[in-house]
């Protein structure tokens, strides 16, 4: 789905600070530039957290970024079509291999560093082991919508990014997760549809479906997905009413089909209004799928474009109300832990 630019104004307001410079790197005792099996990389300085404050702003990829304690970043460059791409990565300061990777794509116009500074994922990485992987359109958003190309194969970018979280960082490749939030959410869902042999499961926040996606999704394996969407949402409106744009209830229904699951199985629960901030959340679950997965859909009734616990990033009058009833990344970890590849 190509958003608009209002959308891009929107979330280019998450970007932090640029300053002209770009460190030079280390990882798992390698520096600079690597070429081996998994193709040539180029890996980044590793910033590590203070221990001695809950936060840290460090200077990554000529942005600053937020790093909860006990966390440490790092970058990884590649080239991809002849295209310099690079991805954020996250992780534990006390880490090893066979971790989960829980992959975050940014919305359009964000940086990696915006994306993982309005959600605050560091916290969760601290407190949860997994490793937050931020990759990064190339231009302002992502090649999320197979009826309109803009000729970047964002889809082999993504699976080049499995590949090395696999084959060089170590990861667990049952533990794959993606995630996005508005145009990254779409293309999540792209990613879900086409390669769900490589995906255990899929969150996507702020979007629906596009209905070019609808149409063609036919996902060899289906995997478990679930979606956060504001009523209020003036972006990616929640009924629909946008062209090129399904419902939030259309696409919770659409990946009900692809994983045979019957409808009536769906259970409807009110999450505790904890917050004073306008909101209510109810949540949508089936669990009574052929294909032994789970469709979720949180609805957040008077929320907006938005990140579910992260920061309200620009004024309800542009974006709408930011829940802070439940933390998307919470509960987007709950579900994605759940569910590995079989």
């Amino acid at each position: 789905m190509r958003l608009s630019i209002v959308s891009c104004v929107v979330l280019c307001a998450s970007l932090f600070m640029s300053l002209p410079a770009r460190a030079a790197t280390t990882v798992s005792g390698f520096v600079g530039e690597y070429t081996g099996s998994i193709g040539d990389l180029t890996v980044s300085d590793t910033k590590t957290a203070s221990k001695w404050t809950a936060n840290s702003l460090v200077y990554i990829n000529s942005h600053w970024l937020t790093l909860a304690r006990g966390t440490a970043a790092f970058d990884i460059s590649f080239s991809h079509d002849d295209t310099t791409r690079h991805f954020l990565v996250i992780r534990p300061q006390t880490s090893s291999s066979g971790a989960a990777a829980f992959m975050m794509l940014p919305g359009t116009g964000a940086t990696s560093e915006g994306q993982a500074n309005m959600t605050s994922i560091s916290a969760n990485v601290a407190t949860s082991g997994f490793w937050a992987i931020v990759p990064e359109a190339d231009g302002s958003d992502w090649n999320d919508d197979p009826g309109y190309s803009n000729g970047i194969d964002d889809v082999g970018f993504l699976a080049k990014v499995v590949d090395i979280l696999t084959g060089y960082l170590n990861l667990d490749a049952k533990r794959v997760y993606i995630s996005g939030m508005s145009n990254g959410g779409f293309m999540a869902e792209r990613v879900a549809c086409e390669l769900s042999d490589r995906i255990a499961a899929t969150a996507v926040v702020a979007g629906t479906v596009s209905s070019n996606l609808a149409k063609v999704c036919s996902p060899a394996s289906p995997r478990p997905i679930l979606f956060i969407a504001g009523t209020a949402d003036p972006i990616v409106p929640y009924d629909g009413s946008r062209i090129g744009v399904e419902s939030a209830p259309s696409a919770y229904a659409l990946w009900e089909t692809l994983h045979n699951c019957t409808a009536s199985a769906t259970t409807t629960t009110d999450l505790p209004d904890t917050a004073d901030d306008g909101t209510t959340t109810t949540l949508s679950d089936n669990t009574g799928c052929g294909s032994g997965g789970e469709v979720r859909l949180y609805t957040v009734n008077n929320g907006g474009h938005t990140w579910p616990g992260g920061s309200q990033y620009l004024s309800e009058s542009l974006i709408g109300k930011t829940s802070q009833d439940f933390s998307a990344n919470s509960e987007i970890w709950s579900f994605f832990s759940a569910h590995p590849m079989p």
